[in-house]
């Protein structure tokens, strides 16, 4: 086995010594990020099979644990596995900023290669053992490999992330710089909630700790009395509630729904959808999933949404081209304008589920009826409740930083958020302004 310190990764002197001026931070910052990650799988790779020799003959049960992963296949009409939502979260739920940056994803390259040395410092160890406790050894390296391959997925997640947002925030920078302030101003009314709990739950002379909690707000005068601090916080969380309020509340008009109204205190929310997939069963499941999560009863008051969706064959698409074969990359712009464009599309060929303009484009990975239903939501009308900022980190490129806006809305958290009746009463009055709205008499 060739020692760790044979093949050490490539160190920040050697990216000190790439010299491309011409190449924007980000991208620069990026390659070597990816060079060290290529080593690091390649050298991943190298333990799982030297692992796996190991084990063959005096542990070969263990061999399923040490399968190599496969690339995960996508393309046209490669459909993803529908699983169960995830469980509602409990308690409260808070505004919290999640940051992604090129040195994060360093240091996460650099302790998994950390911890892949100690596995192969322990792997040397094998032959002086004896044969039980070579099995319980190459058990727990089996189990770590496992463990340590669902991280080297995260990592590259990562890595596709920062590649793909870091590009579009040096393409619009301007449009990111709002962006920017709407994160920090639902950072900051989060941190305003927090110490107006605090001074809910405190007593009258914990003056320190009622201060702490003033640490991450701006705009407050500290030397003022508790008192006027109180009222200035209050006050302060109104105005960053109404920032947050007018940036996400009106919904993009959309005309792939209209609203009936035929009898009181019921809406009906008709959507029609074509679709080029030709499993009817998979179809029908997410129609009922989303139907289901598109519903709410308030007192007498009931709203649901009823979709439609008429198959067309690939063949009725294309028929002035080559029918694309299964697992074919696509362009998603032009196979959209195949589909009459007086509905909404459900179809194929993305690497990761999203809508494109009237389309909802599925990717192969698993994806939850509520994250269906939250793209239904686009279709609708409705934006993204979480805001996507940045810090320029220089020669690092870019932070991008995420915030939800509303963890309760499905618009904000798409695996756990609800449909409330404000996405209702939204749509009603999208509907009446674009004349989508049917109301019969009683």
């Amino acid at each position: 086995m060739i020692s760790v310190s044979a093949c050490a990764l490539p160190s920040q002197r050697a990216r000190a010594r790439i010299v491309k001026p011409s190449v924007p931070a980000h991208i620069l910052r990026g390659d070597w990020v990816q060079e060290r990650y290529d080593f690091y799988r390649v050298r991943l790779e190298g333990f799982r099979e030297s692992l796996a020799v190991a084990v063959k003959t005096e542990a070969p049960d263990l061999l399923p644990r040490l399968v190599p992963s496969k690339p995960v296949r996508y393309g046209y009409r490669i459909l993803p596995k529908i699983v169960p939502d995830a469980p509602p979260p409990t308690g409260p739920q808070r505004a919290t900023s999640v940051a992604y940056s090129w040195p994060r994803t360093n240091q996460m390259i650099d302790r998994e290669w950390e911890d892949l040395a100690r596995s192969e410092a322990e792997m040397e160890t094998a032959a002086a053992l004896m044969p039980a406790e070579r099995r319980t050894l190459y058990k727990n390296l089996a189990n770590g490999y496992l463990a340590r391959r669902g991280r080297q997925e995260n990592i590259d997640a990562h890595i596709k992330h920062n590649r793909f947002w870091q590009a579009a925030i040096a393409a619009d920078r301007s449009r990111y710089e709002r962006e920017t302030e709407l994160h920090d101003a639902v950072v900051e009314r989060q941190a305003v909630h927090n110490a107006i709990d605090a001074l809910d739950a405190l007593g009258t002379t914990d003056d320190a700790a009622f201060k702490k909690a003033l640490d991450e707000i701006k705009a407050i005068d500290r030397s003022l009395g508790r008192a006027e601090l109180e009222v200035g916080l209050r006050e302060r969380e109104k105005m960053l509630a109404r920032i947050i309020h007018d940036a996400t509340q009106r919904i993009r008009a959309s005309p792939f729904f209209r609203v009936e109204h035929s009898e009181p205190h019921l809406w009906i929310f008709r959507v029609i959808f074509y679709t080029d997939i030709d499993d009817s069963g998979f179809v029908g499941f997410i129609k009922e999933a989303v139907e289901k999560i598109w519903r709410h009863r308030d007192g007498d008051e009931e709203f649901r949404v009823e979709v439609s969706i008429s198959f067309i064959p690939a063949a009725g698409l294309y028929r002035e081209a080559p029918i694309p074969e299964t697992g074919a990359e696509i362009d998603r712009g032009s196979h959209v304008l195949l589909f009459p464009g007086d509905a909404a599309v459900l179809t194929t060929g993305a690497l990761a589920t999203h809508v494109y303009g009237r389309a909802i484009i599925l990717g192969p990975h698993d994806i939850a009826p509520r994250v269906l239903a939250h793209e239904l939501g686009h279709i609708l009308g409705f934006r993204d409740l979480y805001f996507r900022g940045y810090k320029d980190l220089g020669t690092d490129g870019y932070q991008v930083m995420e915030v939800i806006a509303e963890p309760d809305d499905i618009m904000g958290a798409p695996g756990t958020g609800r449909v409330m009746r404000r996405h209702f009463e939204r749509m009603i009055e999208s509907a009446a302004e674009r004349g989508g709205l049917i109301e019969t008499e009683q």
